[in-house]
């Protein structure tokens, strides 16, 4: 069992102790290893915001650096721990890249075979909720079974140093059961959702997001796996609404 970490923290401090603790867990109840992925040393350019990886494709992306790599080394892991200090209520400068960077994964998924851990180390509570929305799409498909944040300020008394820990370790003993369990990315009610509503868009505009059109054009759902009547059903329906809405101008 292979999880991959990636931190958006520039020192080894909070987010990454944090994290070890969670490996010492997880490798306390099941064996695994933790491969290690620093976003301040990653060559990972800064997104220009021009959206020719959402339109066009991925490939026409200016920028050249390790972004597949990055990717490859995601789809090689059984799980991902996405672990980025609180800055301002939201993700640190270098994981929202790392958000940016990826953002055309929130249109044309493809982490189905993934588990990820979402955390978010903080020194108060103020704003982790929204740094943890913030990074979730990240996941893209994948499935997440964990999502936390823990404080860890400088000033905290050793009853509450104790309670973020304990804390911490229920939720890697959360993440260590389920990467035991088997995993397939299935056709949930919001699955469906989801993937009505890019095929609908897609197929009304398939000018504006040529990219997405060639993804969704021929798919009956995201993956391949088997779809009962209802499921077919269901999807046919929410796509012929969501097209019905889009071009009546409600959306």
């Amino acid at each position: 069992m292979k999880v991959l970490v990636i931190i958006s923290s520039f020192r080894k401090r909070n987010t990454y102790h944090t994290v070890q603790e969670i490996e010492q867990v997880h490798k306390s109840v099941c064996p695994c290893e933790y491969e290690y992925l620093f976003l301040s040393k990653a060559n990972l350019k800064t997104c220009r915001g021009c959206h020719l990886c959402l339109t066009k494709g991925e490939q026409y992306c200016p920028l050249k650096d390790d972004r597949d790599d990055i990717i490859a080394r995601i789809e090689s892991s059984d799980a991902v721990i996405l672990a980025s200090p609180n800055h301002t209520r939201n993700v640190n400068w270098l994981m929202k890249n790392f958000i940016d960077r990826l953002s055309y994964l929130m249109h044309r998924p493809r982490f189905f075979s993934q588990r990820f851990m979402i955390l978010i180390t903080s020194g108060s509570y103020m704003g982790v909720k929204e740094a943890i929305k913030a990074l979730s799409p990240a996941a893209s498909g994948g499935k997440i079974v964990s999502r936390f944040g823990t404080m860890n300020s400088p000033g905290m008394n050793e009853s509450k140093k104790q309670r973020e820990t304990k804390k911490v370790r229920a939720e890697a003993k959360k993440f260590a059961a389920a990467m035991q369990r088997d995993h397939k990315f299935s056709a949930s009610f919001v699955n469906m959702l989801w993937f009505a509503a890019f095929k609908a868009t897609t197929s009304t505009n398939p000018n504006d997001f040529p990219a997405d059109f060639e993804y969704y054009q021929d798919k009956q759902f995201f993956v391949e796996t088997p779809l009962n009547m209802y499921q077919k059903a269901a999807i046919g329906l929410f796509t012929s609404l969501f097209t019905f809405m889009i071009e009546m101008g409600f959306v």
